[in-house]
């Protein structure tokens, strides 16, 4: 059996989110249209999925230490293909609402073990692979929305069959490609404490920062929606934003890539600059009613994201000890899922009580303060 290598994460990354995502962005379709059930109950049981995915990302990092990455992939994407086998033979109600956080869990709990080996992986530029692996992600996203909303008109079991079919293979590649790069030492008192460490403020800073960020970008994949629609702009634009995304990040990624490799000073400021293009693409959108300007602003926010995203948990790998990989990465993905449930929420409060344009100025002001905590948290860790 190999060792891990990078080009085996980045596809494990592409496919496991190419699976996936033929199911997250039809969710409340399904519940709402084909299931009955009301938008109320829909975002109930988006929730439960949002929170099994929340602690499926602990318990990853938690079996990632224990007893490997290998073992932790093989676990974690066994539960999400018996998850897709229930719902292939059934996805009625109640079972959907039982089967998909099991799913949740399961994908939680896989993607926690790629970030964690790509922690691990020495003699590599760890900015440059976590952006390989966010470009993988992106890319499996790109293909896998384009695709499922057709899949889903013909049958909505093939939608399941489809998702079983790409998690099928990459269980494959974890079998055989996703070998610990590390022999695991024998589990003692010792060990265990070792593990129990006080975790670094540092980090507990930079999830803080991320989640924040999170808490902001979330506006763009639920409330912004229903704003084009007030604006009597079709849902089909709104997809197509996605889309610009989508395009955007797997075709400047490897620019920005090469210019984080080849200019230090760039890899210090990138996620502050990251920052400011999330501010801006909400600044780009204040009280607008073109089309034009919300595209501006999805530019804006995936130049952003690019910056962001692949970066934080690169930082974090490189001032934490491998042995904990499990425990750091799993740490900033349950902050970011955590924030992902409740930014609609959250958003979607501010709205009724005032309007989306003091939804996006508090969105700003509260991205402004996130530079505080990644100043600090960053200040903080000894890289």
């Amino acid at each position: 059996m190999q060792k891990i290598t990078a080009k085996m994460l980045i596809l494990g990354a592409f496919l496991e989110s190419i699976g996936s995502s033929f199911i997250w962005p039809i969710n409340t379709i399904f519940i709402h249209d084909y299931l009955h059930k009301s938008l109320a109950t829909a975002g109930m049981v988006l929730f439960f999925n949002s929170l099994a995915t929340f602690c499926g990302s602990y318990a990853g990092g938690k079996l990632f230490d224990r007893i490997g990455g290998h073992k932790t992939a093989i676990i974690s994407t066994s539960i999400a293909l018996l998850a897709l086998i229930g719902l292939i033979i059934n996805h009625d109600w109640p079972a959907y609402p039982i089967l998909l956080p099991i799913l949740g869990f399961g994908v939680g709990s896989t993607f926690i073990v790629i970030n964690s080996f790509a922690s691990q992986i020495d003699n590599v530029d760890r900015y440059k692979l976590f952006n390989g692996i966010y470009v993988g992600t992106n890319l499996g996203n790109a293909i896998g929305t384009a695709l499922g909303g057709y899949i889903a008109s013909l049958q909505m079991t093939l939608v399941f069959v489809a998702n079983f079919f790409f998690l099928s293979i990459f269980f494959l590649l974890a079998i055989f490609r996703y070998n610990d790069r590390t022999e695991k030492a024998p589990v003692t008192d010792k060990t265990i404490k070792k593990v129990k460490t006080r975790l670094q403020p540092g980090v507990s800073l930079l999830a803080l920062f991320l989640g924040i960020s999170w808490l902001a970008y979330s506006q763009w994949s639920s409330n912004i929606s229903a704003h084009l629609t007030a604006l009597g702009i079709p849902v089909s634009r709104y997809s197509l934003l996605w889309t610009i995304n989508a395009i955007v990040i797997v075709v400047f990624l490897p620019l920005i890539n090469r210019l984080i490799e080849n200019r230090l000073w760039f890899k210090k400021i990138q996620i502050i600059i990251g920052v400011i293009f999330f501010m801006i693409s909400f600044i780009a959108i204040i009280n607008q009613t073109n089309f034009l300007f919300f595209v501006l602003g999805m530019i804006f926010l995936t130049i952003g994201e690019m910056l962001v995203y692949p970066g934080i948990p690169a930082i974090v790998s490189e001032a934490t000890p491998s042995k904990e990989a499990g425990r750091y990465q799993s740490l900033l993905n349950m902050s970011s899922t955590f924030a992902k449930a409740v930014g609609p929420l959250v958003g979607g409060i501010i709205i009724e009580r005032s309007s989306y344009n003091i939804l996006y100025l508090v969105a700003i002001v509260i991205l402004a303060l996130s530079i505080i905590f990644f100043k600090r948290g960053k200040k903080e860790l000894t890289i």
